[in-house]
């Protein structure tokens, strides 16, 4: 049975992005429910990453843009995108809104988008922050008209003359019913009711009544002279929604093996409360099933929770602002670049024979502050002759003070249960830890320090 660590280690780790050894110690005598309810109080707060400005001048604020200038717009979101993916990073490790952070990086993957306009992609994202933990049914409303999910799914193209069906058939596929809750005429159906929903010189969505169908469709079963906010209402009364999302939150933030009984327990629940996403949540995490020893280490880290989770416990920061792009890309995970609309996979897709050595290598390049070994590409309008030599450009900076002082005062026996006991999710039993502790030579002057890094190669730190 998971000890009392162990299960506040777990929450936070599936309600944020793990925490530290001093506040997990500040939590051991209070009750789950308790440090539940902190998670939510300090998530009621939303503040959105206003990082990019409206790129917009006064003039064309007005008028709206189209032709060359939209293009210099697309060119220089390449590097405004990087520095977006940078500042989410920072946002995900510093806010004491994790529980509304991790949501929102769960909702960024479920509404799988990506743009050529940085600054849109921030709107969708502070649409998400907003939305997080609120009504679901809010959520796909203000989704489905977020300029960015129009223009990715191809909705700029769909009128009355020519209907593109690519929206509404994500809105069913991924979003909302899954596959084999619609027919293919819901589709087309679907896709008339959607007719007219276009993003403007701006970057506004509009309603475009000219192009719009305004004509008879029949959909999921009901007829009548719907329009796209019909359409999504009809999708939300079926109760297969709320199994459809529970399963997948049930695989995201409890275990990958999904227990039908409780998706269908909760997700009665959930369509009862109106698709309260803090209803759910707050059932799932109070739950005494979602502490069992089946639950706890069952989940493989996602590269973007791996990067988080060190610069929460060691203050990483890379010298080069794009050396955890490349990471990311290594790993196979780029905020803000999913690779299709089905979004990240996750599970054990995330780990390779090559993406597995750089995960169980980083510990000890950052402890070194040696450069990541990555093979990067030369970014956009980036000379490769200019790029920094490949160690250089991955340098990054740590701080172990704080880790090193929250073991060091324990009795020399009981270091490195300890510190398993922290680090590690999973079953420990079968670790050598005599081999952790002879790993280093007697050259290096901090073996508390590198056996913490000893600990983080470990396979079995990649699980969650």
């Amino acid at each position: 049975m998971a000890t009392a660590q162990k299960k506040i280690q777990h929450l936070f780790l599936r309600a944020g992005f793990g925490e530290t050894p001093d506040r997990i110690n500040s939590l051991l005598n209070a009750p789950i429910s308790k440090i539940v309810d902190g998670l939510f109080t300090e998530s009621q707060e939303c503040k959105d990453i206003n990082y990019l400005p409206y790129p917009l001048k006064e003039n064309e604020e007005k008028n709206g843009v189209g032709g060359f200038k939209l293009i210099k717009m697309f060119l220089k979101s390449f590097g405004e995108m990087e520095e977006l993916n940078n500042e989410w990073l920072f946002k995900m490790t510093y806010t004491p809104a994790v529980l509304r952070e991790k949501m929102t990086f769960f909702w960024h993957n479920h509404f799988s988008t990506s743009t050529p306009l940085a600054y849109l992609m921030q709107e969708q994202n502070n649409t998400l922050r907003r939305n997080a933990l609120g009504k679901f049914g809010d959520l796909l409303h203000a989704i489905a008209k977020d300029p960015a999910m129009i223009i990715y799914l191809n909705n700029q193209q769909n009128k009355k003359a020519h209907p593109n069906e690519n929206f509404a058939r994500e809105v069913m596929e991924l979003f909302t019913l899954g596959v084999g809750n619609y027919t293919e005429k819901d589709i087309k159906e679907g896709a008339r009711a959607f007719t007219g929903w276009e993003v403007d010189g701006k970057g506004q969505f509009v309603f475009n009544e000219k192009v719009h169908d305004f004509d008879e469709k029949e959909f999921l079963g009901q007829k009548g002279n719907f329009k796209g906010e019909d359409i999504l209402d009809i999708i939300l009364s079926n109760k297969q929604v709320a199994v459809y999302l529970c399963t997948k939150i049930y695989r995201e933030f409890v275990n990958p093996t999904v227990n039908t009984d409780r998706v269908q327990t909760l997700a009665d629940s959930f369509f009862k409360s109106g698709y309260d996403i803090s209803v759910l949540m707050r059932e799932i995490f109070t739950s005494d099933w979602f502490y069992d020893d089946e639950n706890i280490g069952a989940k493989v880290i996602s590269p973007v929770e791996l990067i988080v989770r060190f610069k929460k416990l060691v203050s990483v920061e890379a010298k080069n602002n794009k050396t955890l792009i490349d990471v990311q890309k290594a790993l196979g995970q780029v905020l803000f670049f999913p690779p299709n609309v089905a979004g990240w996979k996750g599970g054990n897709t995330w780990i390779d024979s090559t993406s597995l050595l750089l995960r169980l290598s980083m510990p000890m390049y950052i402890i070194r502050g040696v450069g990541l070994k990555i093979k990067a590409k030369p970014h956009f309008e980036e000379n490769p002759e200019d790029m920094p030599p490949e160690d250089e450009r991955g340098k990054i900076e740590s701080d172990w003070t704080a880790l090193d002082n929250a073991f060091k005062n324990l009795p020399a026996e009981s270091q490195m249960d300890s510190m398993l006991e922290y680090f590690i999710q999973c079953d420990t039993s079968r670790i050598d830890r005599n081999l952790l502790k002879t790993t280093w030579t007697d050259s290096d002057k901090d073996n508390l320090t590198l056996s913490m890094a000893a600990i983080m190669t470990l396979p079995e730190f990649q699980l969650i």
